[in-house]
């Protein structure tokens, strides 16, 4: 093979702009134009916004389906739904994003932090297991990347413990599990409509969120929780401890914008096309890079088929096989080759256990009054998290190496970035 380009070789990637697929601006513009001519840009529960709840409902399979204005709303709506409020706890592994259990901890719950599965890099069932209490409220799993989690396990756990499953499935719109779609499986699930194509969440709109259930009871504390106002509401309270409750239930407007769900609306259309394409791109990536020292695809459940792969394909570092090479050299060789490849595991670049308010703890509401800092409604003191704790996640988080999904890449692209992991591999030595 030819000299690093690092160290003054040709590249071996010199295809530019791989992606060719092109986002359906035009359609965007039609759906959105036709709401501001009829004026019909706010509201929920009626017109387009139903229509979208009905179509998403549909395509997951779930009884219930609500839209929310961000995926965060959708998954604190959850924690609400199963009751979850202060002196709870929740689980939740730190391989993760804040967002996804920041409503539940401003309901004043405390999050229990958990470990991931060293190949998936997903919760750990095992050791979600051993840290529930009698305070436990609820399990989030977070398909990060668009990888499932190993819902078998969970799903056991669940019915053990009587602890509901919160799915976090922000990154995976599409995805299944044993035929299955996410959204139609556990407890609750959420969603999120961050962004727009071809870079945002699998469907997205700007902002917004959903969240699905089959259970009818979840369903109806959600409306009630922050759909104040939504049309047809009163019909659809139909429990007795909800029924009575009027039209502007319990004061929250956390309903989704119409402009934001008309976007997201396209985006449904094409996103089994989307998926199809970008699964059989890391298919072919991951089959090769299993022959190439230095580098591990991250694996999938055998029940599981990723989809969404919003945050790009995960591989991991295995610095063992190219003598130590630093991590930093690996990845700017990588990059002088033209493979577009990204090293930062997480928001923030930081474990959940190991932000500021995890180590430190953190008067929430002010007064002593938190439930990460002292006692606080039958919680113990909150002693806070260490460097050590999750050693499996610690390990492994400083490894984790990104490169896109991409949906229509140029003829050959794909071939090249193989070639450059393997020129790196085969003189690594010269990097040392």
């Amino acid at each position: 093979m030819s000299e690093l380009a690092i160290l003054g070789g040709e590249p071996a990637v010199t295809i530019q702009d791989p992606e060719q697929w092109k986002p359906p601006i035009d359609e965007e513009k039609e759906e959105v134009f036709k709401l501001i001519e009829r004026r019909a840009i706010s509201g929920a529960g009626s017109g387009l916004p139903k229509e979208f709840e009905e179509e998403f409902r549909q395509y997951v399979g779930s009884q219930f389906c609500l839209t929310v204005s961000h995926g965060h709303l959708a998954l604190a709506s959850a924690f609400y739904a199963v009751k979850g409020g202060p002196g709870d706890e929740f689980i939740v592994p730190t391989l993760g994003y804040i967002g996804t259990y920041a409503g539940a901890l401003h309901m004043g719950a405390r999050p229990v932090f958990c470990d991931i599965d060293p190949n998936t890099l997903l919760i750990d069932p095992n050791d979600v297991e051993k840290r529930i209490t009698k305070r436990t409220r609820a399990i989030f799993a977070i398909h990060l990347w668009g990888n499932i989690c190993d819902l078998d396990a969970l799903t056991d756990i669940s019915k053990r413990y009587g602890i509901p499953i919160i799915e976090d499935a922000s990154h995976a719109h599409g995805a299944e599990w044993d035929g299955k779609k996410i959204g139609s499986i556990s407890d609750l699930t959420g969603f999120s409509l961050q962004g727009a194509l071809p870079g945002g969440k699998p469907v997205c709109g700007g902002e917004g969120g959903i969240v699905t259930t089959n259970n009818r009871e979840y369903y109806e504390r959600m409306l009630a929780y922050c759909h104040l106002h939504r049309k047809g509401l009163k019909e659809e309270l139909t429990l007795p401890e909800y029924a009575e409750l009027d039209s502007e239930v319990l004061g929250l407007k956390y309903r989704a914008h119409p402009l934001a769900l008309a976007i997201a609306k396209v985006a449904l259309r094409s996103l089994d096309y989307r998926n199809e394409r970008k699964d059989a791109f890391r298919r072919k990536l991951f089959e090769a890079l299993e022959e190439i020292l230095g580098v591990r695809p991250v694996r999938s459940y055998p029940k599981a088929k990723p989809a969404g792969f919003y945050g790009g394909l995960k591989l991991i570092y295995e610095p063992d096989e190219l003598n130590g090479l630093p991590i930093e050299k690996y990845v700017a060789a990588l990059r002088a080759e033209g493979v577009p490849i990204g090293h930062q595991y997480g928001y923030g670049g930081t474990l959940e256990h190991l932000r500021t308010i995890f180590r430190k703890g953190f008067d929430l509401w002010g007064y002593g009054r938190s439930p990460i800092g002292g006692e606080f409604m039958g919680l113990p003191p909150f002693e806070g998290y260490k460097l050590g704790d999750f050693p499996v996640a610690e390990s492994l988080a400083g490894r984790i190496l990104t490169i896109p999904a991409y949906i229509e890449p140029k003829e050959g692209f794909l071939e090249q970035v193989i070639k450059a992991f393997e020129k790196v591999a085969a003189h690594h030595k010269e990097l040392l």
